[in-house]
């Protein structure tokens, strides 16, 4: 029989992909939040001048993080399903603050390029966290 025709099994392909998207949502939840350690650390002074601006850069940091922690949590052999959709609705809070941050630099006309990242690597998240939930 060929393989491409095999009924999916627990040990077959849908596993095996579900464990890449998980990587990858790792990899990019390790990417946004190095982004705003970055951030964080250059802009110190923000804390003391914006300190609203500040709190909402270490609420999305640690968005992002808890993100890295439930993708390594997904590794496990015991996923359920409440920790897929978990995993989802903080790939979602993440996606919709990055692309929130790029609307608001968008119409004040600053940021360029780093925000816009943050942007894309939100949506990726959301897309890979949705991906590895698949069965």
């Amino acid at each position: 029989m060929d393989s491409a025709l095999e009924p999916v099994t627990k040990a077959g392909p849908a596993p095996r992909a579900s464990r890449r998207w998980r990587q990858g949502l790792i990899l990019v939840s390790i990417l946004g939040s190095l982004d705003l350690v970055q951030f964080l650390a250059t802009n110190r002074g923000m804390f003391q001048a914006s300190p609203s601006r500040a709190a909402g850069s270490a609420l999305g940091l640690a968005l992002w993080l808890v993100l890295v922690g439930l993708g390594l949590a997904g590794r496990s052999r015991h996923r359920s399903r409440a920790l897929s959709r978990t995993t989802i609705a903080v790939s979602g809070a993440v996606a919709l603050g990055s692309v929130g941050l790029v609307g608001v630099h968008a119409a004040a006309h600053v940021g360029g390029l780093r925000p816009a990242l943050g942007g894309v690597l939100g949506i990726a998240a959301l897309g890979m966290a949705i991906m590895a939930g698949r069965r």
